[in-house]
């Protein structure tokens, strides 16, 4: 019998490994135990950090660059793919990313979204009207004032002076003036890629669920919250804000909505972008994976959007993550044909995270015997 056809289409591993790297490591892990396989590595991307990097390699196109200043408070060079058909992707976690702010950046009343503007805007400069923007791995929580204020609006507060494009801003925006919007923009098709489904308020809204995240606690919850609220008011927005994605990146979804974009699941729709749906018809298995599966990675994640494309497919799919939430184990049980956790075999996760692809690697070994009785019964 000829060795099984595997596809390798983790995420990420935040913090640890490149998806790229997760790849690696996982399909190494496959040859450890079973020598005569070859599996196939597709590293994809939710909307989040590794967006770039999934679509780079999957679809013809250049990096471009441009000088932006990052969340940081200081010039970087942010970089964006410009495809062969015109069409750009950008990147939130490229220019606004957590691991930019380090020990001794601004704090969260400081950090805007500016930057992201800044690459719309560059975008828009080479001639692109087709513009998909990845939302995730973000560190601010501005409800996407600085990209907006960067791309032309102005908003101001109760004295009619104009606010900083960030947090502390958006706690005193009362008014939004469009006027100055890049016109561009009215001919521009945006896609938002969003990492998750929540609305910007509520309970599960941008400031209650990622804020403490990014720092905010206490009464500040409800605090930014009462600001996202107000500022959508006055942005004509209000109806945008119970979206699913609207609070996706601190807000940005919502952002992104009030200047015309879908917002769409990412994951699903970059599976469809790199080709992954189509070769998924002729593999007998694929293996994904992530940082940490809990409740979230059923709600869209991108663990979740491949076993439903590889249920489409009619194949199984397997997941080799770095930790799982023992809360959520039965229902991903009963999502994919197996289940691992390299914290299970380090013995817990400072071990793990110490040598985070070599007890992937582990991880991935323990699939093995898995995958191969689920091949042999898969009917190809």
């Amino acid at each position: 019998m000829n060795p099984p056809t595997i596809l390798i289409a983790p995420d990420s591993f935040k913090g640890t490994l490149t998806a790229a790297r997760a790849a690696g490591a996982i399909a190494d892990g496959l040859r450890d135990a079973r020598p005569d396989w070859s599996p196939q590595c597709l590293p994809l991307a939710d909307g989040g950090e590794g967006t770039l990097a999934c679509v780079a390699a999957a679809r013809h196109g250049r990096r471009r660059r441009a000088r932006v200043v990052g969340i940081h408070g200081r010039p970087m060079h942010g970089d964006w793919l410009h495809l062969d058909d015109g069409s750009a992707v950008l990147e939130s976690a490229r220019v606004l990313g957590l691991p930019l702010i380090g020990d001794d950046g601004p704090l969260l009343a400081a950090r805007g979204s500016g930057a992201l503007g800044a690459l719309i805007r560059a975008a828009l400069d080479a001639g692109a009207r087709q513009i998909a923007v990845g939302l995730g791995g973000s560190a601010c929580n501005d409800c996407g004032l600085g990209l907006l204020t960067a791309l032309g609006a102005d908003v101001r507060d109760a004295r009619g002076r104009a606010v900083t494009p960030d947090l502390d801003g958006l706690r005193r925006a009362v008014a939004v003036d469009w006027r100055g919007l890049d016109p561009r923009l009215t001919a521009t098709g945006l896609t938002a890629l969003c990492d998750v489904d929540n609305p910007l308020l509520g309970p599960t809204g941008a400031a209650r669920v990622y804020g403490p995240q990014k720092g905010l606690h206490g009464d500040e919850l409800a605090a930014v919250e009462a600001a996202m609220a107000r500022f959508a008011a006055a942005a004509g927005g209000e109806a945008l804000t119970t979206r699913p994605g609207a609070g996706a990146a601190g807000g940005l979804g919502f952002a992104l909505a009030l200047l015309g974009a879908a917002l769409v699941p990412g994951a699903p729709h970059l599976i469809r972008l790199t080709g992954l749906d189509a070769r998924l018809r002729s593999a007998d298995a694929v293996v994904t994976g992530e940082g940490r599966s809990d409740a979230q990675t059923l709600s869209g994640k991108l663990p979740d959007a491949v076993a439903a494309a590889a249920a489409d497919a009619g194949i199984p799919a397997f997941l080799a993550s770095g930790d799982i939430d023992p809360a959520v184990r039965d229902r991903l049980a009963a999502r994919f044909a197996g289940c691992v956790a390299a914290t299970d075999l380090a013995g817990g996760a400072d071990r793990a995270l110490r040598r985070p692809r070599y007890w992937l690697r582990r991880a991935a070994g323990e699939l093995a015997p898995l995958i191969d009785a689920a091949a042999a019964d898969t009917d190809r």
